[in-house]
């Protein structure tokens, strides 16, 4: 069986759109954090914002992160990506091919 390809090297091909001076999280590891919520199967962002504080010890020490996004900067980084759904689409078609 062949070893997955993590999406997260293609997808922060995708520029970061956040002002550098105010930016807290790596980028990356912001990705990681979104798609490892994302797939424990919250029903909204809310319920992902929570799902995350509750992961928040794992977390930072997996991700060497000193906290984890609040749920303001999970909005904020789901209201940006919508302004880049066609870097996103060929994101993860990139992603998908590579298999």
């Amino acid at each position: 069986m062949r070893q997955p390809i993590s999406p997260v090297p293609f997808l922060t091909q995708i520029p970061d759109w956040r002002h550098h001076k105010r930016s807290t999280y790596p980028w990356n590891a912001l990705w990681v954090v979104v798609l490892v919520g994302l797939m424990a199967g919250p029903e909204n962002i809310l319920a992902l914002s929570q799902w995350i504080q509750l992961q928040r010890d794992e977390l930072t020490q997996r991700l060497k992160l000193q906290d984890v996004p609040r749920q303001a900067t999970i909005y904020r980084f789901f209201w940006k990506l919508d302004a880049h759904l066609p870097q996103l689409k060929v994101a993860l078609l990139a992603w998908v091919l590579s298999r």
